[in-house]
This record gives structure tokens, C-alpha cells and sequence, in this order.
């Protein structure tokens, strides 16, 4: 009896620490990727590639769930941006601004290493700067008209200035 309880409590661990690493497999995608690779694996996103905006930056919004399967970000919405039918970018950004529960905090804190304690305060807003050698990845939280927002930026170096460029493209489904 002691043996299957040993063996289920260790299926259980295995099993419980890989779904906790792959809970959001879609942040980890390089950019520069072909847009058309992607939506094979995630049937959600919904890119024509017969839609050509020529040089422009492309933004599709979506709620975040249906490309990440973790609970911390169960509030949240991604914009994700396309260059040139390539993903260049990604923005995870808090719904509820009055409960400020630094879901998007945590959800960093585990993915990217962020772990700066006056960001995890009510009343700070800033952006830190977790980026890799190959990635840009920030953390900030904006005030807005009602109150403040989380966020989470992704990209590369070589493509996080089409992210705040005025020459960006809303698409809707």
C-alpha cells in the first residue's frame, strides 16, 4: 500500500511540475517566427495570410487564455503583434485595474525572474527591465483613468521599437 501511495504522489509531482512549466508555452515562442507556423499549434489565432498591411505593425487582441493555460493570467488580455506575417511582440495586459492582485507580477516573477519588491507595491508604477540576451521583456504598471494596469512586453531587440511605433495596425477578428 505504502509503494502505490509513493508511486501516485511521485506521477502526481511529475505531472503537476511540467503542466506548471508549460502553463504558457506562447510566451516562450522566438520572434521572428512565421506567423503561419504558429497557427498550427494555436487554432485561436486567427491571422489571414492573404492580409498584407505592407510595412506596417499589425496588433491582434485576444484573451490571454486562449493561448496560456495559467491561472495567474486568467484576467488578462494579450495584444500580439505581427510584422510582415512574422510575431515581433506580445503584450499581456491586466483587465481589472481596482483589484491590483499582481497577477501579471507573479506570472513574471515565475517565468522571466522578476523579483523586485517596489513593484509588488499598490501604488507603484514604473517598468523594470527583465530582459535577456536575446529578448526584451519588460514589466510595468500604468496609471490609467481607473487606476493602475499590469503589463507584461515581449520581444526581441531587433523588433520592440515596431511595438510603440505610430504606424501600428488594429485588426479585428
Amino acid at each position: 500500500m505504502k509503494l502505490f501511495y509513493k508511486l501516485n504522489l511521485i506521477f502526481f509531482l511529475l505531472f503537476s511540475f511540467n503542466s506548471i512549466s508549460n502553463a504558457c508555452d506562447f510566451t516562450k515562442i522566438a520572434m521572428g517566427t512565421q506567423i503561419s507556423s504558429i497557427e498550427d499549434k494555436y487554432d485561436d489565432l486567427s491571422v489571414t495570410n492573404t492580409d498584407d498591411y505592407g510595412d506596417s505593425t499589425v496588433m491582434y487582441t485576444y484573451d490571454t487564455s486562449l493561448f496560456c493555460d495559467d491561472d495567474l493570467l486568467k484576467n488578462t488580455f494579450v495584444n500580439i503583434y505581427i510584422k510582415e506575417k512574422k510575431l515581433i511582440g506580445m503584450q499581456i495586459e491586466g483587465i481589472a485595474s481596482d483589484k491590483n492582485t499582481n497577477e501579471i507580477y507573479e506570472f513574471a516573477k515565475n517565468n522571466f525572474g522578476l523579483n523586485d519588491d517596489q513593484a509588488k507595491s499598490a501604488k507603484w508604477v514604473g517598468a523594470v527591465d527583465l530582459s535577456s540576451d536575446i529578448n526584451s521583456i519588460l514589466y510595468g504598471k500604468v496609471m490609467g483613468f481607473d487606476g493602475i494596469h499590469e503589463a507584461l512586453e515581449i520581444s526581441s531587440f531587433e523588433y520592440a521599437d515596431f511595438l510603440i511605433d505610430g504606424d501600428i495596425v488594429e485588426a479585428f477578428q
